[in-house]
């Protein structure tokens, strides 16, 4: 008997002990943010869906999002999730260690348009602005598309309705590597930036409410100089007030604005800068790769080629990286009016999760020229699950329209952008056919604003409708997925902290694709542009201009550079020098 007393009594321990486990996981969960998302079975983001948590309610944006905040949650609690197209869920929350995932059920009779794809092409003649511009419609019923079509040539003026072609065989023509395109670098070419501002576009600036020109640099390295990665840097006003938050990429260095998206500050600091932190080095091997893509009708003519060539840029990263640890994701998106605005495939290691949730994708919808970009970014920035600590954060933007241009729309786009500045996510827009001038501004500034870069398709492949020529100087025309991958690369390079680099990675870093910064018709017209075999320009390896030199170039591996003035992170760089009518390059490894 005193054995089973001893027994039970040690029992009663264990579940005493048990309980007080519970009770502190509770606690300590409580004090945990938790976001809960809310997608239908499509994957596609559900917004105004009504998450109840006790008596209190929240209400999903475009991202599909609530957070739940410290103290309004723990471990235990019931969760209903609510909307009016859809069955509602209860379930009880566990923990804060991932996203909370909902599916809801569409009620019967709320299934979506569905229905049989007619698919037609609205092509403007030329306007005031000497434009083409392209639509592509598709709807339910050949009727209700020919009276949208009708509606939008009486709004836009000189219009005319065409059958776009969209066999079903043309499928087995599609792959990866037919696509041409140009990048343009503004920070490359940054001495025609406030050109291409103050003259060709400066109307475009107030539609958009967005004025990427007074810009600060600043790079972060440790105390050895090597680049230290996902550092939060700030730009304040003289009275210490926060003007735009960044952190630092792959080389160490963030990029700051003033005055972007409202009223210039006044600020006290250096256009570029080095700061020196007591910190460590060291950073994580893991690089987050999203594309964003519009999946309205007007991509019809260029989306199944865009797919094949996402899909290859997927399957081909890994090796390109030198066997980083690539998470892939996907966003998709239309319009307010069509079937879905967003639809996610979250980050993952797994490639082909995302391979296939492009595959399932298609064009349609859309019915005028804007699109739910904000609500776009804003997805794929709060849902997909980035983590704090990749070295590298791209999103691919890929698109042929911008969005509306009403005042909470831009007001959205406004906070997006600044919300992937402050995250560390580079946007690289892609534009497709069918993006004007405006559109050019807007999403040429979005990639400066995040640190990203810019890549146009060209008519060079044959595809799709005529492409906007970009305003700049001269356009190397590529394959488009082999841009895309040596993008993913050239934000991803990164010495160890001993300043060893893995030397396949050096060789791959070309020179011919950086673009020179200036065209040598233009050197040679135009003699107040500062060139000669002594005039050096220093640029990094995303081909941005560091500084312009004029003398003999000494200690070139050195990271101070003593002979320029400046300090380096360790890196890979490169020299320009302009004479005898050409440029003239040399790499440099500085330790």
């Amino acid at each position: 008997m005193k054995q089973l007393f001893a027994i039970m009594a040690a029992l009663l321990l264990l579940i005493s002990n048990a309980e007080a486990c519970i009770k502190k996981s509770v606690a300590s969960a409580s004090t945990t943010p938790l976001t809960v998302i809310v997608m239908d079975s499509t994957q596609a983001l559900i917004a105004d869906a009504q998450v109840k948590i006790g008596k209190t309610v929240f209400t999903t944006s475009y991202d599909g999002r609530v957070v739940l905040k410290e103290g309004q949650w723990k471990a235990g609690d019931k969760l209903s999730v609510s909307h009016e197209d859809f069955k509602s869920v209860t379930l009880t929350i566990v923990d804060a260690l991932v996203p909370q995932i909902v599916f809801l059920t569409p009620k019967p009779g709320k299934t979506g348009r569905g229905g049989k794809e007619v698919y037609y092409s609205i092509g403007s003649a030329r306007g005031a602005k000497g434009e083409v511009m392209y639509k592509t419609m598709m709807a339910t019923s050949a009727t209700a598309d020919f009276a949208m079509a009708e509606e939008a040539a009486v709004a836009d003026g000189e219009m005319h309705i065409l059958p776009y072609p969209y066999p079903a065989e043309a499928n087995n023509n599609v792959s990866a590597g037919k696509l041409t395109a140009g990048e343009v670098n503004d920070f490359t070419k940054w001495q025609l930036w406030p050109a291409i501002l103050e003259k060709t576009h400066q109307q475009y600036i107030k539609d958009w409410r967005i004025n990427a020109k007074e810009r600060y640099t600043v790079q972060v390295v440790d105390n050895h100089g090597y680049p230290i990665v996902n550092y939060p840097v700030s730009l304040t006003d003289i009275h210490g007030n926060t003007v735009f938050q960044a952190v630092t990429d792959n080389t160490g260095k963030a990029e700051l604005w003033n005055g972007l998206t409202g009223q210039p500050a006044e600020v006290n600091q250096p256009s570029f800068r080095t700061i020196v932190v007591d910190e460590s080095c060291e950073h994580s091997d893991d690089v987050e790769v999203m594309f964003v893509f519009d999946a309205t009708g007007s991509m019809g003519d260029e989306l199944r080629y865009l797919q094949a060539e996402m899909k290859d840029v997927i399957a081909r990263a890994k090796d390109a990286t030198g066997g980083l640890n690539i998470r892939t994701g996907a966003v998709v998106y239309r319009d307010h009016s069509d079937e879905y605005i967003t639809r996610i495939s979250r980050l993952t290691e797994d490639i082909s999760t995302t391979q296939a949730f492009i595959d399932k994708q298609h064009a349609n919808g859309g019915g005028d020229y804007p699109e739910a970009v904000p609500e776009a970014l804003m997805a794929a920035l709060n849902s997909a699950g980035w983590s704090d600590n990749a070295r590298a954060r791209v999103a691919f933007l890929i698109l042929d329209a911008p969005c509306h241009q009403d005042s909470a729309t831009i007001a959205l786009l406004h906070e997006q952008i600044l919300n992937a500045a402050a995250l560390g996510v580079r946007i690289v827009p892609v534009v497709c056919s069918g993006l004007g001038e405006s559109g050019e501004l807007l999403v040429r500034s979005i990639a400066l604003a995040t640190n990203g870069t810019s890549f146009f398709l060209t008519d060079d492949s044959g595809i799709g409708n005529p492409h906007l020529k970009p305003t700049t100087d001269s356009l190397k025309v590529e394959h488009l997925n082999d841009m895309l991958v040596r993008t993913i690369v050239e934000f991803s390079y990164m010495p160890d902290c001993q300043g060893h680099w893995n030397e396949e990675e050096i060789e791959n870093v070309e020179a011919q694709f950086l673009p020179n910064p200036f065209n040598p018709s233009e050197v040679e017209a135009d003699p107040s542009i500062p060139h000669g075999p002594t005039t050096l320009y220093l640029l990094d390896v995303s081909g941005k201009l560091i500084t312009i030199y004029n003398g003999v170039l000494e200690e070139a591996g050195d990271r101070q550079l003593s002979s320029l003035g400046i300090s380096l992170s360790t890196g890979i760089y490169f020299v320009k020098a302009f004479y005898d009518g050409q440029w003239h390059v040399k790499k440099i490894l500085v330790h």
